[in-house]
This record gives structure tokens, sequence and C-alpha cells, in this order.
């Protein structure tokens, strides 16, 4: 899906959802999140071609996989925890918000530990 059809499918929902909001609220939230299903089904299926091409790409380089999956697993989870505290703060819960922010880049931290112990070796032979 391209992002002028993503675009015009997100602002046709949100129009949908506005005008069923004054007569029956409970429809206007399922449009609402039927269109954000949608769209994130839409944004998973380019994302995949993407990891291919990355994948082929870093294969073909010579580089190493590891750093990739390492970039692309931290790009994947910052993405979907911004997605749940954007979620929480429009849905009024911004104590929850804040505590998936800190969980996010607590797990991020935790997930970039293999490359943290690896440049640290890496000085350590520049000083030995």
């Amino acid at each position: 899906m391209s992002a002028y059809k993503a675009a015009a499918f997100a602002v046709l929902a949100a129009l949908l959802a506005a005008i069923l909001k004054k007569e029956k609220a409970e429809f206007a939230l399922l449009v609402q999140l039927a269109a954000a299903a949608a769209l994130i089904g839409a944004v998973i299926s380019g994302a995949s071609s993407v990891v291919r091409m990355l994948t082929t790409y870093t294969a073909r380089s010579g580089l190493d996989t590891d750093a990739m999956r390492l970039l692309l697993r931290t790009m994947c989870m910052s993405a979907a925890g911004e997605w749940a505290a954007a979620f929480c703060r429009d849905a009024g819960l911004s104590a929850l918000a804040v505590t998936v922010d800190a969980a996010v880049k607590m797990l991020l931290l935790a997930a970039c530990l293999p490359l943290l112990e690896t440049a640290l070796r890496f000085a350590a032979g520049l000083f030995a």
C-alpha cells in the first residue's frame, strides 16, 4: 500500500468514525480499530519486503548478519513501543504510556547488551 493510499484510507476512516460517533459511538470505535488493524497489516507486509532486501544486501556485502538482525530487532521493538505508548496516550492513560516507554527503553538496552559487550572487548583490546 502506498503512502497516499494509506493516508486516504486513514482520512476516510476518521471521517466515517466522526460521523458515526454522534449516533453510535461503539460503531465508531469498531471503525477505528478495523482501520488501525488494516494499516498495521499493510505496514507489516511492506516491512517484510524491506527486511528481505536488507538481508540480501547484508549477505552480498559480507557484513555481519548478526549486527543487521540486532538493528532490525531494535527498530521493530522501538516502533512497537511507540505505537503502544501512543495508543495508551490516545486512550487517556498517560501513566501507562510512560511505563510502556520506560519498559521498551529497558528492553532495547537489554537487546543491545551483546553489541555493548563486543564494543567493550574491542576497546579493551586497543588499550591492552
